[in-house]
């Protein structure tokens, strides 16, 4: 089974240079519905790493693959989101759970 990237052009030209063949250079959220949309028919694929920022637009469409797929940070860094109950739990008692 092999790997399937998404990504911008640093985090494509990366996994290129790692040698992998399946890699999407995307610039738009269409190019990133139809890249995920090639990785998801092609029965090679088990494994879809994308980035973040890119996976932040297509929540709808990820939640329908069916297959493992993993946000990993672009060349920004690491998106900082907040967890609901967290932040639910911070507000009630003043306390931040780790």
């Amino acid at each position: 089974m092999k790997i399937g990237v998404i990504g911008d052009r640093e985090t494509a030209t990366g996994f290129r240079l790692a040698g992998l063949t399946d890699v999407y250079e995307v610039k738009n959220k269409e190019e990133a519905i139809k890249a995920l949309k090639d990785l998801e028919n092609n029965d090679n694929i088990a494994f879809i790493i994308i980035t973040e920022r890119i996976a932040e637009n297509l929540k709808d469409e990820i939640k329908n693959i069916n297959k493992y797929i993993v946000e990993i940070p672009d060349k920004y860094g690491k998106i900082e989101r907040v967890d609901p109950i967290k932040e639910l739990i911070r507000k009630a008692i003043g306390v931040t759970i780790k």
